[in-house]
């Protein structure tokens, strides 16, 4: 699953002034110079340009616009002035990255998630160059019922040159019940409400084995437990949380039932709910960037050393952010039944040195519940296997008087030949063969 922000400002576009941008000119000069930068060599200057910090880079003046990518398919999460640029790329067919979604040539398809319809999140949609090119397709996921109604009235003719029915791309709306679960290009995207004028709702999208919630617009007005507990839930385990950090903790207490909440509140929720990564969203548009990144620096601080506090990074424009986790999906488990006196046990996910302990102590509990010690291991459900997991089985093969390996994959059989000690245990291609095998032994 690929993350990218295309608008992470809140309210109104806010592009940068002139005089910001000489400040921030001078702060890179001055860094080059600390760092002793060869500013005649093209490699060090761009290298240094990619690691400059908010003070001398920007997070960007457009409003909202997220996408989510799994594998060829694309997830687009608002339409605020952020999407124009998301459009300008993929109308770019020299671009390897956009040419395979197809818009350019009237092939293109992507979903399309509102959380609201405040103008900060639908007013790029006009100028969103994909929906002008007859034969793309969007399917448009909402939970408002207007959504179709207020995107078709932005473009009337006291507000825009073209109206809504000239649009060349079609459009399929799906309204979604609040709560409500479905399955769209690989992921499972759920939703829940958020405190907000007319009211927002926050996104979880899971796929690739990672979690991504977008959560913007939100106000915690309640701090309590039993007030946050239905978002902490919510917000459970994920890879990334996108959290409207638009006010200080100050302003969240003194601008109540605006919508919005804090750096610091979303590190607390964050912490809560074990999340990995906090994305800082929504930006003031009247903070430079010198004040939200002192808002970042302060975030930290505020988390400081404590034990499981996530990782805080500001939300940009072209910031990418990959989240998969294989590790996850290739968690070591084991499963077993016994039939006919053989214990049968499944190995799944990998075998490494994480996994030993749980393998030794599972053979010793089955071993004393079954009371058998003849035990046959499926491996074809194993991704990998380390000589940590290999020291296990040969511990075990000296414990157990009948311990075959059965359904080994070229990948895992590999290993056992580079450890050189593929003669260590009894391994059969089939179940079949080792049945037949066992049988000839007890006969």
């Amino acid at each position: 699953m690929l993350l990218k922000f295309w608008g992470t400002r809140g309210s109104i576009p806010a592009p940068v002034q002139p005089e910001q941008v000489e400040q921030k000119i001078i702060a890179a000069l001055e860094a080059a110079g600390r760092e002793q930068i060869n500013l005649l060599n093209a490699q060090s200057i761009r290298e240094f340009a990619a690691n400059l910090s908010l003070n001398a880079s920007t997070v960007g003046g457009n409003t909202t616009c997220v996408t989510v990518e799994v594998g060829d398919e694309l997830i687009i999460f608002d339409a605020g002035s952020g999407i124009r640029e998301l459009g300008e790329y993929l109308m770019d067919e020299s671009d390897p990255w956009a040419k395979k979604f197809g818009f350019a040539r009237g092939k293109g398809h992507a979903y399309l998630f509102f959380t609201h319809t405040h103008w900060d999140h639908i007013q790029g949609l006009p100028f969103f160059k994909p929906i002008h090119v007859p034969g793309n397709t969007f399917d448009v996921y909402h939970v408002h019922k207007y959504v179709p109604d207020v995107l078709a009235r932005q473009m009337e003719q006291e507000f825009f040159p073209l109206q809504y029915h000239q649009i060349a791309a079609s459009f399929q709306y799906h309204l979604l019940n609040e709560g409500a679960q479905v399955e769209v290009a690989g992921a499972t995207i759920t939703n829940i409400e958020l405190k907000h004028p007319g009211k927002a709702y926050a996104y979880r999208v899971e796929a690739d084995n990672a979690i991504a919630i977008l959560a913007t617009d939100g106000e915690y007005k309640s701090l309590d437990y039993t007030s946050t507990m239905k978002y902490s839930k919510f917000y459970a385990n994920a890879d990334v949380l996108i959290f409207d950090a638009m006010f200080s903790v100050r302003e969240s207490f003194v601008k109540e039932d605006w919508g919005h909440s804090s750096a610091l509140i979303g590190a607390d929720i964050a912490k809560e709910a074990n999340v990995k990564r906090l994305l800082l969203f929504h930006h003031d548009p009247a903070s430079t960037d010198a004040e939200i990144m002192r808002v970042w620096q302060e975030t930290k601080e505020y988390l400081g050393q404590q034990q499981g506090a996530p990782e805080v990074l500001v939300a940009q424009e072209g910031l990418e952010l990959e989240l998969n986790n294989p590790l996850a999906a290739s968690e070591f488990s084991i499963n077993d039944h016994v039939e006919k006196g053989v214990i049968f046990m499944t190995l799944s996910g990998k075998f490494g040195a994480h996994a030993t302990e749980k393998f030794r102590d599972h053979l010793a509990h089955s071993l004393q519940t079954y009371q058998t010690d003849k035990v046959v291991l499926k491996m074809e459900n194993l991704s990998e296997l380390t000589i940590a997991g290999i020291r296990a089985l040969v511990d075990a093969r000296r414990t157990v008087l009948t311990l075959a390996l059965v359904s080994v994959p070229e990948n895992i059989y590999r290993v056992f030949e580079l450890a050189g000690t593929t003669d260590f245990f009894a391994i059969y291609k089939d179940i079949d063969a080792v049945l037949s095998a066992l049988n000839s032994h007890s006969d």
